[in-house]
C-alpha cells in the first residue's frame, strides 16, 4: 500500500510546500496592500482644512459714535445757609430732606448776648443824643455872645469916633488960640482911653466868634457821635434778627452739620449749617471729558448715562455748557460738561457716580458692517488674519457666494467700533459677508464648518 504524503507546517498561513517562489508573491501583494492604505491615509491627512469662519448679513441699522466719561450728580441749585454771628444752636426745625419754603425759619441761635449788646447800643445812643443837645445849646450860647460883643464893639467904635472929634476939634481951638490946652490935654486922654475900649471890644468879638466855632466843632463831634451810635443799634438789632435763620429759597435740606446746642463762630467765615437743593426734579450732571474728546462735543448733544443704584436703567439728558477752564488731575487735562438730565421721579440722588455716553455723531437707516468682517482675510489654509485695523477709507470684505468667497472693496464712513456705516461698495440688504469665527475656529487646519451668528443656517465647506 503506498505510504500517504503528510503536509509539512505552514509557515506564515502558507504551505512551506507552496515552494519559495509563492511565498515571496504573497508577501509582495500583502506590501502592496499596506501601501496602498497608507497612500490613502496620506492624501486624507494632506488635503487642506476646509475654511471656517461665521457669516453675517448686511442690514440696515442706526450707527452712533460716542465718547465716555465719568461725573457726578448735583441738584441745579444749591445754597449754603450759614450764619452771619456767632452763638450757640438754640433750636433746629429742620433736618435731613425737610421740604422748606423761602423764608420759613429753620434754626434759631440763643439771642441773650446780642439782645444785651442791643440794649447797651440804644443806651449809647441816647446819650449821644444828649450830648448833642447841649452841644447844640453852647453854640446858642456861643452866638449870642458873639452877638453881644459885636454890639460892645459897635458901641466902644461909636465912643472912639466922638472923643476923636472932640479931640480934633480942640486942637483948632488951642492952635487958634482961643481954646484952653487943658481942655485938649483932657480930650486926647479921652480919646486915648476910648480906643484903647475899641480894641478891647474888638477882642471880645474875635473871642466870642472863637467860642462859636468851637461850638459849633463840637456840635458836628456830637451828631456824628449821634449817627455812630444810631448805626450801632441798626448793627446790634440785624445781629438779633441774624440769630433767626431763614430758608433763602425754595426746596429740600440736603444736608445738617450742627446739631441743638453747638456753638459756631463767624468770626472768620460763616459757618454752613444747611445745604438746601432747589429742585430735585431737573439735575445736573458734572461729567469730566478729556481733552482729546472735548471738541467733538456741542451744545445740545444727546447723553445718557446710568448709575450704580439702578444699573439696569438708562437715564438721558443734554449738554447745556462745556466749560472752558481746565481741570488738571496727575497730568491729565479734562474740561467739564454739563448735562441737564430730568428726575420726575427722584430716583437720582446728589453725588451719584454718573457713567456717561455722549453721542457726538450718528447715522440712521444706514447699510452697516461688522468691523470683524472688515478684518477677516482668508488664508489657503482655511484660516484668516486679524488685527487689521478700522479707518475711514477703503477696505475689502469677503462676500460669501455659492461659488465661494468674492472680495468687494467698500469704503466705510462713520463706526461705532462694532459696525461701520458702508458708505459705498458692491453689497446690498441681505448680503452675506465673511467674519472671524466668534469660537476661535479659523486658525490653519480647523475643520469646523462656516456658520452664520445673525441666522440659524449653515453653509457647507467652500
Amino acid at each position: 500500500m503506498p505510504q500517504e504524503e503528510v503536509a509539512r507546517p505552514t509557515r506564515g498561513g502558507i504551505p512551506e510546500r507552496l515552494g519559495s517562489s509563492k511565498r515571496k508573491l504573497a508577501l509582495a501583494a500583502l506590501v502592496a496592500a499596506l501601501a496602498t492604505v497608507a497612500a490613502a491615509a496620506w492624501r486624507v491627512a494632506a488635503k487642506p482644512a476646509a475654511p471656517a469662519y461665521d457669516t453675517i448679513a448686511i442690514r440696515r441699522q442706526t450707527i452712533a459714535k460716542t465718547i465716555s466719561a465719568t461725573g457726578k450728580l448735583q441738584a441745579v441749585t444749591t445754597v449754603q445757609v450759614g450764619t452771619q454771628v456767632s452763638g450757640t444752636i438754640a433750636e433746629l426745625y429742620a433736618d435731613f430732606n425737610t421740604q422748606v419754603k423761602k423764608g420759613q425759619v429753620i434754626a434759631r441761635l440763643d439771642p441773650a448776648q446780642l439782645q444785651a449788646q442791643l440794649a447797651q447800643a440804644n443806651a449809647n445812643y441816647l446819650s449821644a443824643q444828649a450830648n448833642a443837645q447841649g452841644a447844640q445849646n453852647a453854640v446858642l450860647s456861643a452866638d449870642a455872645s458873639v452877638q453881644a460883643a459885636e454890639a460892645n464893639f459897635a458901641r466902644a467904635e461909636s465912643a472912639a469916633a466922638d472923643a476923636q472929634r472932640t479931640y480934633d476939634r480942640n486942637t483948632q481951638l488951642v492952635d487958634a488960640g482961643v481954646g484952653a490946652r487943658m481942655t485938649l490935654e483932657s480930650s486926647e486922654a479921652a480919646l486915648v482911653q476910648a480906643q484903647a475900649q475899641k480894641q478891647q471890644a474888638a477882642a471880645q468879638v474875635n473871642q466870642a466868634k472863637a467860642q462859636a466855632q468851637s461850638a459849633r466843632s463840637q456840635l458836628a463831634q456830637a451828631n456824628a457821635q449821634v449817627q455812630q451810635t444810631h448805626a450801632a443799634v441798626q448793627l446790634a438789632s440785624v445781629n438779633l434778627d441774624h440769630t433767626i435763620i431763614k430758608a433763602p429759597i425754595d426746596g429740600v435740606v440736603v444736608e445738617r452739620n450742627v446739631d441743638v446746642g453747638q456753638t459756631v463762630a463767624a468770626s472768620l467765615q460763616a459757618p454752613t449749617i444747611f445745604l438746601i437743593a432747589n429742585d430735585l426734579t431737573r439735575m445736573q450732571v458734572l461729567a469730566e471729558i478729556d481733552e482729546a474728546d472735548v471738541g467733538q462735543l456741542s451744545r445740545d448733544s444727546r447723553v445718557s448715562f446710568t448709575v450704580d443704584a439702578y444699573p439696569n436703567d438708562v437715564f438721558r439728558g443734554r449738554i447745556a455748557q462745556v466749560r472752558l477752564a481746565p481741570q488738571m488731575v496727575q497730568n491729565v487735562v479734562t474740561y467739564t460738561a454739563v448735562v441737564e438730565v430730568d428726575n420726575p421721579d427722584l430716583k437720582l440722588k446728589p453725588g451719584m457716580t454718573a457713567n456717561v455716553t455722549a453721542i457726538v455723531a450718528q447715522r440712521e437707516d444706514v447699510l452697516a458692517v461688522p468691523n470683524a468682517a472688515l478684518r477677516f482675510r482668508p488664508e489657503s489654509g482655511g484660516g484668516q488674519q486679524a488685527q487689521r485695523p478700522v479707518l475711514a477709507g477703503h477696505l475689502t470684505v469677503w462676500k460669501v457666494t455659492d461659488e465661494g468667497l468674492v472680495p468687494v472693496s467698500v469704503r466705510t464712513g462713520l463706526t461705532d467700533g462694532i459696525f461701520s456705516e458702508i458708505v459705498s461698495g458692491d453689497l446690498s440688504e441681505g448680503d452675506r459677508v465673511a467674519a472671524a469665527s466668534s469660537n476661535g475656529a479659523g486658525r490653519a487646519g480647523a475643520q469646523a464648518p462656516a456658520r452664520s451668528i445673525f441666522q440659524t443656517g449653515r453653509t457647507g465647506r467652500r
